[in-house]
């Protein structure tokens, strides 16, 4: 029974660890203006203000509307991407950390 509740216990550490190496990974970024300010339902121009210009611009293929990418910097020697999407009334619709090609995948594809 030792051995069991033993195991159990290290497999909960381990979960628990993993978790924490994601979110170390993003707070790094947190304070970055286009994580920390950009909400949904802001306009292109308050974003722009906020955040700059992004570092690509994309119409969405599987999803509406358009979307920007940003480059926050690099870890581990990748990119870490950021991405802001908006409706076609131009108001943000959905943001995260990953890149606008990432975001923008089909549904019904086969991951």
């Amino acid at each position: 029974m030792k051995k069991v509740t033993g195991f159990i216990g290290a497999a909960v550490a381990l979960a628990v660890l993993s978790g924490c190496t994601a979110y170390d990974r993003a707070e790094s970024y947190v304070t970055k203006p286009v994580v920390q300010d950009v909400k949904k339902g802001m306009t292109r121009q308050q974003v722009r203000d906020i955040a700059g210009p992004p570092s690509t611009e994309i119409t969405m293929v599987h999803a509406r509307g358009t979307c920007q990418t940003y480059v926050l910097g690099e870890r581990d020697g990748k990119t870490q991407t950021y991405f802001v999407s908006y409706s076609d009334t131009g108001r943000v619709m959905n943001y995260g950390f990953q890149s606008c090609k990432e975001y923008d995948t089909d549904p019904q594809a086969v991951q």
